[in-house]
């Protein structure tokens, strides 16, 4: 599966008679993560900080349990403030692939890198959005189907995630896409880029439970070690993904786990 994808990654949609087009734009858009204002969560700490202080002058030991209920539900919206990333492509259902050409050519010109090279990657990884949506519509029956038909509305639920699926849904596309883009970079021998994949801001490792981009670590880690393995395991989360992207979450998490528990190893550090 993943050698088909990466080698026909710029005919794939031509011979399978999918719209092969994409369009430039030059607006500059940022995708926002999180659900908390930054300041916001600083005050009521520093406000939970004061009453625990307060609490403790006056010997109120009654009043601790409620204000431990209050820093957990605090500690959750810290894991979960918000920041945002600048977009350098985007695919939409219905509407296709669109580059934002001057947010590509900000972060070349910020790093260094060629711009043909990182518009390439970029465009490589919409069309693997591209080919992953049409392979969900064809599980659902709906490749070519009305769009009134109960089979496309049903595809269309599925590829958006089901409420609290969506998360999952986005860290499991964003994972297929993204890691196809890394070994195209390898590929073509543009390391520097290739790199800059696995270089996630600090705050969305540590902040965000369902960081999209967060898990391609897992497949890269376990590419350097057998690349063989990192394709079966590529092809298996897609075969997931057709199905259940709870599933597919589920073996992100183990992948990531992995390779966790590898950088931990005694003998590595040694």
């Amino acid at each position: 599966m993943l050698e088909i994808i990466l080698e026909n990654i710029v005919t794939a949609p031509e011979r399978l008679g999918l719209p092969a087009a994409y369009a430039e734009s030059d607006v500059l858009l940022y995708r926002q993560y999180g659900r908390y204002d930054t300041v916001a969560v600083q005050r009521e700490g520093r406000q939970l900080l004061e009453r625990a202080e307060a609490l403790q002058a006056e010997h109120d030991i009654a009043a601790l349990p409620r204000l431990g209920k209050q820093y957990a539900e605090w500690s959750k919206k810290l894991q979960q403030l918000k920041f945002k990333r600048l977009l350098h492509g985007e695919f939409a259902a219905g509407k296709g692939i669109t580059l934002y050409v001057n947010a590509i050519r900000q972060e070349c010109a910020e790093h260094g890198w060629d711009y043909a090279a990182y518009y390439d990657s970029v465009l490589v990884h919409e069309r693997v959005h591209l080919l992953h949506y049409q392979a969900v519509l064809a599980h659902f029956g709906a490749a070519g189907a009305a769009v009134q038909s109960a089979e496309y509305k049903q595809a269309q639920r599925y590829w958006y995630g089901r409420q609290t699926e969506a998360a999952q849904a986005a860290v499991v596309k964003e994972t297929l896409a993204e890691f196809a883009r890394w070994l195209c970079c390898l590929q073509q021998g543009q390391h520097s880029i290739a790199q800059a994949f696995l270089q996630t801001p600090e705050e969305a490792r540590t902040c965000i439970p369902h960081y999209p981009y967060a898990g391609v670590r897992g497949l890269c880690a376990l590419h350097a070690s057998s690349p063989q393995a990192a394709v079966r395991a590529y092809s298996e989360l897609w075969q997931l993904s057709l199905t259940s992207w709870q599933q597919a979450y589920a073996r992100i998490k183990q992948l990531n786990a992995a390779k966790l528990q590898k950088n931990n190893s005694p003998i590595l550090k040694a």
